[in-house]
């Protein structure tokens, strides 16, 4: 029976040597295994369930800017998302802070060089005759400059026509004229440029000393009314009525007389408001200024100075439309 098995059921060809495998005989199964399949048998079977797959979902646009959540936030979390806020807000205070002393500070500096500007300083401690003023003025002002052109001859001038009848005819004198503003005087160039003569031109006007440092010797200076020196604040009109203003040390002619070495002038012009008080504050007993022009139309100045200088042994030697000239009594005994 085996044999005829065998040969119902022909095994399939091959391309090597036919090789007969032999039948093997189930095992009988076990009680073990018995028992598993009775218990495999006893389940019941799973009943199919149709899983339905879930709806997509499109996410909404989410905006840039979120607003965190401190509600349930972690302490350390709300620190650090607090932390550049706070540094901002810091930071924006100190700007601000810096930057409101600072406009406090220009405001501050910019009132009091107005007030500066327009405040009058009295130098008492410093007298007329201090070595240390009269150096500073000799020394930074009074340096000679040559002139940049040739100077025009000039024409004997009404005053000067008045000193050679005082004087007489005088070559290499001594001049001053300390006059607050104008160009060149014409007697003393015609004195300077002709005769010879030796001096200093002040002028308190900025823009007139400045055209004079080339002609001549010149100083920028007001005139002090008392024995000590001041600073004051000087305006000067300009075109399309503008002011300006600058600020302009006022000297005794005390000062002046000493820098210029010429204590004994022979011939001093002066103009201004504060002439008659400067005269009154020199000591005449140190100075021998033998002929003092004071140029003025002003009656009650020129009374003032009238009883000045007649006061300290001086006479009116000659009178101008703007102004009066004075010599000393005893010039006839040189």
């Amino acid at each position: 029976m085996a044999e005829k098995k065998i040969q119902e059921n022909p095994l399939p060809e091959s391309q090597g040597p036919e090789v007969l495998e032999t039948p093997q005989i189930p095992e009988p199964p076990t009680p073990q295994m018995q028992e598993t399949s009775d218990k495999i048998k006893d389940v019941p079977t799973a009943i199919p369930v149709k899983i339905t797959p879930p709806t997509p979902v499109t996410p909404s646009p989410v905006s840039r800017v979120s607003i965190p959540s401190f509600t349930k936030t972690a302490p350390n979390e709300l620190y650090r998302k607090l932390l550049p806020a706070v540094l901002f807000l810091l930071t924006f205070v100190t700007v601000m802070t810096v930057l409101l002393i600072y406009m406090d500070t220009v405001a501050l500096g910019a009132q009091q060089f107005r007030l500066n500007m327009s405040r009058d300083y009295e130098l008492a401690r410093i007298p007329a005759e201090s070595p240390t003023l009269v150096a500073y003025v000799r020394q930074l002002h009074l340096a000679p400059r040559p002139p940049r052109t040739p100077p025009p001859t000039p024409t004997p001038t009404p005053r000067v026509e008045a000193l050679d009848r005082i004087l007489g005819e005088m070559y290499n004198g001594t001049l001053v004229e300390f006059l607050p503003r104008g160009g060149r005087d014409p007697t003393a160039a015609y004195l300077e440029t002709v005769r010879g003569w030796s001096g200093v031109a002040v002028r308190a006007a900025p823009r007139d000393f400045l055209a004079l440092r080339g002609a001549a010797r010149a100083l920028h200076a007001c005139l002090s009314p008392t024995d000590h020196p001041r600073e004051v604040s000087y305006e000067e009109a300009e075109g399309g009525g503008g002011v300006f203003r600058s600020r302009v040390l006022c000297l005794p002619l005390l000062t002046v007389l000493l820098a210029a070495d010429a204590p004994r002038a022979d011939y001093t012009a002066l103009a201004g408001a504060a002439a008659p008080k400067a005269l009154a504050a020199l000591p005449y007993d140190r100075l021998r200024l033998k002929v003092i022009d004071f140029r003025s139309t002003d009656p009650i100045a020129l009374n003032k100075t009238t009883e000045i200088l007649t006061a300290n042994n001086y006479t009116v030697a000659a009178t101008f439309d703007d102004g009066i000239m004075y010599a000393l009594k005893d010039l006839t005994h040189e």
